[in-house]
């Protein structure tokens, strides 16, 4: 069974207790005009309307609840209809036929709860919400994978100029700080930052540190070019 059918399912075994809210239920399964006698009256009357032309995707990219009229003439009545509940639809056209149609998560919801579908409104949000949390996984995992990246570029980058330094033997001309510095990285190239300041034997902050890396490059730099 498809999305749609199992929600039209749930909304035809919903009891329906007044006389009036049968009539009007019975009038938008046959697209008639609609007759208000009580405030439930034009939800049952929608209810009607989508369970013989709507049509609902499951939620995802393409999510959307439509209603697909016979002709112009129901069309501009029921978008008028629609108006007057406080859910105006957008209107195009398909293969030539006149389609009132929401795209908006929180419209979509607004007309199920209107029409009686509130188990499919709560499913649609649980669905959402469940997404939202799967898309900030990945974000957040994505986001993790980037910074990861950058430490192991960074430290690629540090280990490569103190064999630079040791290469043309200039470990020897480094102040205590930038000798340690070296040290330390070569013996741990994968730390981070944030990992490798808690060894030195006086305290260093992350950006002091950056700074004394910086410096280590520079100068190996400088000795490529001499």
């Amino acid at each position: 069974m498809s999305f749609s059918s199992d929600i039209k399912q749930q909304l035809q075994e919903n009891t329906l207790k007044k006389d009036c809210c049968k009539e009007n239920y019975a009038s938008g399964l046959s697209l008639l005009p609609f007759d208000a006698k009580c405030d439930k009256d034009a939800g049952c009357y929608l209810r009607g309307v989508f369970i013989k032309c709507g049509n609902i995707s499951a939620p995802g990219r393409n999510f959307m609840l439509s209603f697909s009229p016979p002709d112009n003439a129901f069309a501009d009545y029921l978008e008028n209809f629609l108006d007057e509940c406080g859910m105006t639809a957008k209107r195009t056209l398909r293969k030539n036929k006149p389609l009132l149609y929401y795209k908006a998560s929180e419209s979509i919801e607004d007309v199920l709860s209107f029409i009686g579908g509130t188990k499919a409104t709560l499913d649609i949000m649980g669905a959402k919400i469940m997404s939202d949390v799967r898309n900030n996984m990945n974000r957040l995992c994505n986001a993790e994978t980037a910074n990861l990246d950058r430490v192991a570029r960074a430290a690629a980058e540090q280990c490569e100029a103190i064999k630079t330094i040791e290469k043309y033997g200039a470990m020897h001309n480094l102040n205590a700080e930038l000798r340690e510095c070296a040290e330390l990285r070569i013996q741990n190239p994968d730390m981070s930052l944030s990992e490798l300041r808690n060894l030195f034997k006086e305290p260093v902050s992350k950006s002091g540190l950056n700074h004394r890396f910086k410096k280590l490059i520079e100068i190996a730099e400088m000795l490529k070019n001499t």
